[in-house]
């Protein structure tokens, strides 16, 4: 393995991870929808040049836009308001337990009796975490619950991407885009809220976490398979609980830390071959 592909996907887990307290920092002055929408506009904008030459096919520049960007960042920001940073990303980080699901349902990957084991106890763990006795909000995190079954469903199409030739800064650009695009009407359901705090964040959230972490991301994910990287995704709650202690003061539930790595146990189970 490349020794560059570790260093680039704990990065990306390091920001991710941290993004979660400074997006619920920035929703005390935007609004969730126009947070989301400035994000990946300014991205968008940023990345215009590697649109061209534009030879995505619509239905999939369509797909990549509304599960990467539109549906997984406005149930997110929204479901921020009404849980803990750090049980979002907890949330977050049972991703590959729906990757694997959806490879099962749409790609009719074989699925054994150590997968279901596995997805088995991910679930029921994550029920814990997503419940009323995991803290936070049920309406938060079932929220950012269906924004990580979202995230997984725009990682399928991104690797289908990938395998097809397309670069990894290119499908960013494209998703980047497309999202924006149909992030744009949704600013009619909200009450729009801005002040300067919420574009200096949108900013940071734009170059740092969305150009920065996904292009080391799909980088990495040009180079090994999606099973593989996503082991890198259990470090993001870890990070997530550092950065929402020091920045946030949020108060950690231990029996909810454990839980989630409860989760991600039942995950690595699932994924062994």
């Amino acid at each position: 393995m490349d020794k560059k592909i570790p260093l680039y996907a704990t990065i990306s887990s390091l920001i991710w991870g941290a993004s979660f307290p400074i997006t619920k920092i920035a929703l005390n002055s935007i609004s969730p929808i126009m947070l989301a929408f400035l994000r990946y506009g300014i991205a968008g904008l940023i990345l215009i040049p590697f649109l061209f030459p534009f030879n995505i096919k619509i239905k999939d520049f369509i797909i990549l836009g509304l599960f990467s960007v539109t549906f997984p960042t406005v149930l997110q920001n929204i479901g921020l308001k009404y849980t803990h940073a750090y049980i979002s990303g907890f949330i977050q980080s049972t991703g590959p337990l729906y990757t694997l699901i959806l490879a099962y349902l749409l790609l009719k990957e074989k699925i054994t009796k150590q997968k279901i084991a596995g997805l088995i106890i991910a679930l029921s763990a994550t029920y814990f975490v997503v419940s009323p006795q995991g803290g936070g909000g049920l309406l938060g995190n079932l929220l950012v619950l269906f924004s990580a079954i979202s995230y997984s469903a725009g990682g399928i199409i991104a690797k289908n991407l990938l395998n097809n030739g397309y670069k990894a800064i290119h499908i960013l650009s494209f998703s980047s885009f497309s999202g924006t695009i149909f992030l744009a009407p949704c600013l009619l359901l909200e009450k729009i809220e801005i002040d300067y705090e919420g574009v200096a964040i949108s900013l940071f959230l734009a170059i740092i976490t969305t150009i920065l972490a996904y292009i080391l991301w799909y980088s990495a994910m040009e180079k090994i398979e999606v099973s593989k990287l996503s082991f890198f995704t259990y470090m993001m709650p870890l990070f997530s609980v550092i950065f929402s202690g020091l920045i946030l003061d949020e108060k950690i539930k231990i029996l909810t830390i454990f839980a989630g790595f409860v989760a991600i146990t039942g995950i690595l189970i699932a994924q062994q071959q």
